[in-house]
């Protein structure tokens, strides 16, 4: 006797509750994970930033993995981790992020919780910047309204200017002013300035 809406609306209802659960196991098998970490003492470094601003070509770069590069929204869906020896006896663990979009829905921003969690206990974060894109202000501005919704603004950040070879006028360097944010310019294309 049930009609057809009434079928629909209880096996939605189930798929709801079994994305929950899904979604609640990823966010203890991750904090689990971030506790190891924290005991292994090994610093954490997450790439953030807009969309298409390059992080998963820096990441490959830095990292000598191979992930998944796009240029569309949303290439990288799940956080990649990578342990990284930097110098002899120096490690650290570099996470590549899901790109950053303005006006992030509320929604959208639970589907991701748990990916955005991460970068709440990184011990820094590099936030990288398409230095093409002439909407790159805005862009930073919404990155960092993101970090501060998920509660991690107090988490220190250097700006990472990337695609710098698609600008004659703009050279690799590192700005590191005692007052300001440090800064640096690269490409993780050509890998000038990595």
């Amino acid at each position: 006797g049930e009609t057809q809406l009434e079928t629909d609306r209880r096996l939605i209802g189930k798929r709801i509750k079994t994305i929950n659960n899904r979604l609640e196991k990823v966010r203890s098998q991750r904090s689990q994970g971030r506790k190891w970490r924290a005991r292994s003492g090994v610093p954490v470094i997450s790439l953030i930033g807009y969309t298409n601003a390059g992080k998963s070509t820096l990441f490959n770069k830095l990292s000598g993995a191979d992930v998944f590069v796009a240029n569309k929204l949303f290439a990288t869906l799940d956080p990649t981790l990578r342990k990284v020896e930097l110098f002899p006896g120096i490690k650290i663990i570099i996470s590549d992020t899901v790109g950053f979009i303005r006006h992030i829905p509320h929604d959208l921003i639970q589907a991701f919780h748990a990916t955005f969690e991460k970068v709440k206990s990184v011990d820094l974060m590099l936030h990288v910047v398409d230095v093409t894109d002439e909407q790159r202000h805005d862009h930073i501005h919404q990155v960092n309204e993101v970090v501060e919704q998920i509660g991690a603004s107090d988490v220190p950040q250097i700006m990472v200017f990337n695609k710098i070879d698609g600008s004659e006028y703009i050279e690799a360097r590192i700005e590191d002013n005692p007052n300001e944010q440090p800064k640096c310019w690269l490409s993780a294309e050509t890998e000038s300035g990595i």
